[in-house]
């Protein structure tokens, strides 16, 4: 493959990885958005609920919101192009 060849792909392939990057990070602030929507429906089904279940329920939520945070992580990670490492820390 000629020298231009080489770029030519080369650029195709930084193209891809930014499109999908930005890809990923749009999915990633759909969980986001979606793991805030059930932490606020657990904490609205914990007020109606007996005081066992509703603790419960919280716990739940919480853990719902620190993943939503997580997820909003990723997004900003994705969006700012950190590259590869980011890929690797993003599953975690």
């Amino acid at each position: 493959m000629s020298d231009l060849g080489q770029q030519e792909q080369s650029h195709r392939f930084a193209q891809e990885r930014a499109r999908l990057r930005q890809r990923m990070g749009e999915v990633a602030a759909a969980v986001a958005e979606t793991e805030e929507q059930f932490a606020s429906t657990l904490e609205d089904m914990a007020e109606h609920r007996p005081p066992a279940d509703a603790e419960r329920l919280r716990e739940h939520a919480e853990e719902a919101r620190d993943y939503a945070a997580k997820e909003r992580d990723r997004a900003a990670s994705y969006r700012a192009g950190s590259g590869e490492d980011t890929e690797r820390r993003a599953w975690r």
